[in-house]
């Protein structure tokens, strides 16, 4: 097919068709395309032959014209072949995606506060940037909730809790104290005036680390359970990084717990010859200090060394009789410790 030169008919036809293969991932509907082009499908069928047969820069290493013409339902497409490695800006497009669903899902139990509310508003945001909003609807992230899923922990519920959320994050963002009732496990304290640090999601629940006016130690409270909080017009000075961090606060613990007045255990623990067990165990990080050794007899050993034994003596449980305690032994039989 001769082109007659670049402002010729068949030229732009060939730059329009290019063009949109080279800007849209679906590429064009044929019938679409032909109806804009204005041509009889005899002629659409010679300008795909032009772009597979002498478009060089449209070859693959192998040789392998990148245009293909593809059925999706009753439709024609003519659109580029997937590459083998994906570009970077659909790498980016995806985990970008795939990070917001996960978040929302894993972040599900907070739908009824500020923070699920601004969650879901990212992600309107997200989509909305989308060059096809349609497309990208209806086809890359259709179904995107059961390709990706997160399975929650027990999560609390906070509905009714979005005001004491909104405070808590006020209070946070402005350095400002705070005075609240809290419904403590020995029961309801009076008010307390508090300096909120730090703001932890452990197993689908939010605590919040503080410390009390005039005080330097800090202690976590479940934010389910602030009463009657408001934000004082006090300010105060949030503590540096020597005096203060909430990695230094809970290294050592097993699990979220503090006890800065726990001693710090060695602890010995061998588990049953099963395959499930010894991957279950492994694959993971249960605590920073922890260590396996293959026995002999196909056990496993884990060695760890903590401060506090209340979160353990309940991980330690949970196996049964797949798990035996060399040490210590006393501590982490019986009734939990207190």
């Amino acid at each position: 097919m001769s082109t007659d030169g670049p402002e010729s008919p068949v030229s732009l036809n060939l730059a329009r068709i290019l063009h949109r293969l080279l800007t849209d991932p679906r590429g064009w509907r044929v019938d679409d395309l032909r109806a804009q082009l204005g041509i009889a499908d005899r002629t659409y069928r010679k300008y795909r032959a032009v772009l597979q047969q002498h478009f060089d820069f449209l070859f693959d290493r192998d040789g392998r014209s990148q245009v293909i013409e593809v059925r999706d339902g009753d439709s024609r497409w003519l659109r580029l072949r997937e590459p083998d490695e994906p570009a970077e800006g659909q790498v980016r497009f995806f985990a970008r995606a795939a990070a917001l669903q996960l978040a929302g899902q894993a972040f599900g139990f907070l739908d009824a506060t500020p923070l699920g509310e601004d969650l879901d508003e990212f992600r309107r945001d997200f989509l909305d940037r989308s060059g096809d909003r349609t497309f990208v609807l209806g086809t890359l992230l259709r179904d995107l909730n059961r390709k990706l899923h997160h399975v929650q922990d027990a999560p609390k519920t906070y509905s009714g809790h979005a005001p004491v959320v909104a405070t808590v994050l006020h209070a946070l963002f402005w350095c400002r104290r705070v005075e609240l009732e809290y419904e403590a496990e020995r029961g309801p304290s009076g008010p307390k005036v508090i300096e909120p640090l730090t703001l932890v999601v452990w197993r689908s629940a939010l605590y919040l680390v503080v410390r009390y006016r005039g005080g330097r130690k800090p202690y976590p409270l479940a934010v389910d359970r602030i009463r009657n909080a408001r934000v004082l017009r006090e300010t105060f000075r949030y503590p540096s990084r020597e005096a203060y961090s909430p990695e230094r606060l809970f290294e050592g613990s097993f699990g979220f717990f503090i006890d800065e007045n726990a001693p710090t255990t060695d602890v010995e623990l061998v588990f049953a010859n099963e395959r499930w067990l010894k991957l279950y165990l492994t694959e993971r990080r249960w605590h920073p200090s922890q260590r396996f050794e293959d026995l002999p007899g196909g056990r496993l050993r884990m060695t760890l060394r903590v401060r506090g034994l209340r979160e353990l003596w309940r991980w330690v449980h949970s196996f049964g009789d797949d798990v035996e305690v060399v040490r210590p032994c006393s501590a982490l039989q019986g009734a939990a410790p207190e």
